[in-house]
């Protein structure tokens, strides 16, 4: 369910809130980018909902960054999420990257070696 979170003259900002405590989703249009911004927990219960969210991006518009600054933790489900999000930008032609990766979060792509595959920026590129 799409909840609009605001509206000003240049971009309209989606919320997607799934279950309490577990992930939250808000998607943005920016500069060119559509970022969507997730939160929480990227865990098994999760992986399905932060999958959805980035195809969606990925499926309507050619730039897309994933802010990852509010995630607390990504489980292996959680990168397979975004791994298929990826490849799906790829198979479109489409930019992805994610941004804004912290602590944990950060070292899990580190130890994957996904980090090598899926760009990875420190701040958003928008």
């Amino acid at each position: 369910m799409w909840i609009i979170a605001a509206r000003n003259s240049t971009a309209i900002t989606r919320r997607r809130r799934m279950r309490p405590n577990m992930i939250e989703t808000t998607e943005e249009a920016r500069n060119g980018w559509q970022v969507v911004r997730i939160a929480g927990r990227a865990d098994s219960e999760a992986a399905d909902v932060l999958e959805k969210a980035l195809r969606s991006a990925v499926e309507g518009n050619p730039r897309v960054a994933a802010d990852f600054s509010a995630l607390t933790y990504i489980s292996s489900a959680g990168l397979r999420s975004v791994v298929q999000a990826a490849r799906a930008a790829q198979t479109r032609g489409s930019e992805f990257v994610i941004c804004s990766v912290n602590g944990m979060v950060r070292k899990v792509f580190d130890v994957s070696g996904l980090d090598k595959f899926i760009k990875i920026h420190g701040e958003l590129p928008c």
